[in-house]
């Protein structure tokens, strides 16, 4: 076959804008995406869709019954979808608005699928009609993956019932109850040991099929609100609401009697599963859903010594269980990383948000290891926190920053500090000695803290900003809205400064109700004389919203990348940068 001669005779026989046009459709086909064009002038408007037959996919319907008017098409959506699109339409109040909204349609074949819409207002002034374009896209199969990861975020696949996470969900709700109540509860593991020999012999699916097994006799036997879930390959976990330490010994052995009471049918023949048993109370002393978790495991390794006899936890024990790993980084790790200079900082910029000039600059620690590799602070700030030596990090920290303010005399710098140094008295007044030691420069300085500290104790977040402020420093809360911080907190705590959570400007002008949210904390921090930024910027139409609303610095890789030293632009260089970012030059 001669390809040349059939590629040129397409290319002849094609023109071009057929080809284009052609091609376009042949994207939104794939996509199953239907266009449309709707234009408002003196209240009267004119909705049409660009293609017949796109639009007949999508509905699943003959062309000459496809919703074509504003009112048909809200009588196929369904539940709330059309106050959904209406509010999203009422946000569209200024030329290169966009919204993107998902809701459910009814199809001329009887099902309900979602669909997802996005549009942008092009046009519309005193002289010019309103414009706006959009395109509805069946995102049907996506829904349905959602769905399905969001079971499996929860759910074990094998056995339906709930998995480790979610049990340790159950078990933090647990705890809650048996403090505010004055109640004990209990948590009760059972491990069955021999399924590593049934998997060796009768294969893999053998023990599959048991466990399925076990799972169902297991359910029959807990009664709401007891939960059940499994919580390892081989280990079940029941959490016992309202139980005490005697309780939790008699519902134990009697759900053991139910589970050994027959052998379990399979094609491979009967199989006999060994069960070892252990058991603690979540008592009304704070504890954390992983030391319970913990706790069982350890009186269930006993209880495998002891034939699978029941054990109930207790301080005494020996942890015969090898406990995993927290982090790959232990506290000599950090301590060693420290003595040797691998702790350092990057500086990210956060800018103006009229002129995108520099305004300050966050300090972000990094640690590199012995092999060169340089881990974020995400990476080890947590285990730092848990292996007590944050507090180290936070005054190296400092000290990098201290040289900083020397080298640029002009520079002001944002300092991270950690919940664990701010609610021990004593690192806390280590950290503020250190502040006041920078002297003249700590008025160059605004100490970030993260808001659920605020949240946890108002009274002590209070406390520390005014130590600090006294000091000539700014104080500012980190992640402001992601823990639900009220502004009664901001009042009291008398924060110079909010860093808006990322979470509430990732895709911004996309999503109506994050603007929402955004206004009203611009506005309330406004009227308390706050400034705001918003952290995580990403794109140009996000950065002129918050503008616009009002934010008044932005942070974002478009602004500037991390950087060991900071980039600080020098003369017109500064309008440059901030224009050049945002494709504006």
């Amino acid at each position: 076959m001669n390809v040349d001669f059939l590629a040129t005779k397409n290319t002849k026989s094609v023109p071009t804008s057929v080809s284009t046009h052609d091609e376009t459709n042949a994207i939104l086909s794939l996509i199953a995406a239907a266009p449309y064009v709707w234009k408002i002038r003196d209240g009267k408007e004119s909705f049409q869709w660009q293609s017949e037959s796109l639009t007949s996919s999508l509905f699943c319907c003959r062309a000459e019954i496809i919703p074509n008017t504003l009112s048909a098409m809200g009588e196929r959506m369904c539940d709330d979808a059309k106050s959904t699109r209406a509010e999203a339409l009422r946000s569209l109040t200024w030329n290169g608005a966009k919204f993107q909204i998902d809701y459910q349609i009814r199809t001329f074949d009887g099902r309900n699928i979602w669909v997802e819409e996005r549009a942008e207002r092009i046009s519309g002034d005193e002289t010019n009609p309103t414009k706006i374009i959009g395109v509805l896209t069946n995102i049907q199969s996506r829904k349905v993956r959602e769905e399905q990861a969001g079971y499996h975020a929860s759910y074990d696949s094998l056995t339906g019932l709930w998995n480790r996470p979610r049990m340790a969900e159950g078990i933090t709700q647990m705890l809650a109850f048996s403090r505010r109540y004055d109640r004990e509860s209990a948590f009760v593991i059972f491990r069955i040991a021999n399924v590593p020999d049934i998997n060796l012999t009768y294969g893999y699916e053998a023990g599959d099929r048991l466990l399925t097994a076990i799972a169902k006799r297991l359910t029959k036997c807990v009664r709401s609100p007891d939960v059940c879930a499994r919580i390892s390959g081989v280990s079940f976990g029941i959490g016992l609401s309202d139980c005490n330490a005697e309780q939790m010994e008699l519902v134990a052995k009697r759900i053991l009697e139910t589970l050994t009471a027959s052998p379990y049918g399979t094609p491979y023949g009967d199989l006999y599963p060994e069960f070892s048993v252990g058991g603690t109370i979540c008592s009304k002393t704070p504890m954390s859903a992983s030391d319970i978790m913990e706790h069982a495991y350890t009186a269930a390794a006993h209880s495998e010594l002891q034939s699978g006899e029941f054990i109930a936890y207790a301080s005494e024990l020996p942890d015969l269980k090898p406990r995993q790993k927290m982090t790959e980084l232990t506290r000599d790790d950090i301590i060693q990383a420290l003595n040797d200079r691998r702790i350092s900082l990057a500086y990210q910029p956060i800018v103006h948000a009229q002129s995108r000039e520099p305004h300050h600059y966050e300090c972000l620690l990094r640690l590199r290891r012995d092999d060169g590799e340089i881990v974020s602070a995400a990476q080890f700030i947590m285990a730092a926190e848990k292996l007590e030596c944050v507090h180290m990090l936070d005054r190296r920290a400092m000290e990098i920053a201290s040289v900083t303010l020397q080298e640029h005399s002009t520079i002001k710098l944002a300092l991270n500090v950690s919940a664990a140094t701010v609610k021990n008295r004593e690192t806390a007044d280590e950290y503020l000695h250190a502040l006041k030691g920078l002297g003249k420069a700590a008025e160059r300085v605004i100490v970030e803290l993260t808001e659920t500290v605020a949240l946890d104790d108002p009274a002590l977040a209070s406390r520390f900003a005014v130590e600090v402020r006294a000091l000539g420093c700014d104080f500012a809360i980190d992640d402001f809205g992601a823990g639900h911080t009220t502004f009664r907190n901001l009042m009291a705590i008398e924060a110079d400064e909010i860093k808006i959570d990322g979470s509430f400007i990732r895709d911004l002008s996309l999503t109506p109700h994050k603007q929402v949210f955004v206004r009203m904390m611009v506005e309330l921090a406004q009227t308390f004389s706050v400034k705001t930024v918003a952290e995580m910027v990403g794109s140009r139409e996000d950065a002129e919203l918050l503008t616009r609303l009002g934010v008044d610095y932005l942070q974002g890789y478009m602004f500037g990348m991390p950087s060991p030293v900071p980039v600080i632009p020098k003369g017109p260089q500064r309008k440059a940068m901030g224009d050049a970012r945002l494709g504006n030059t």
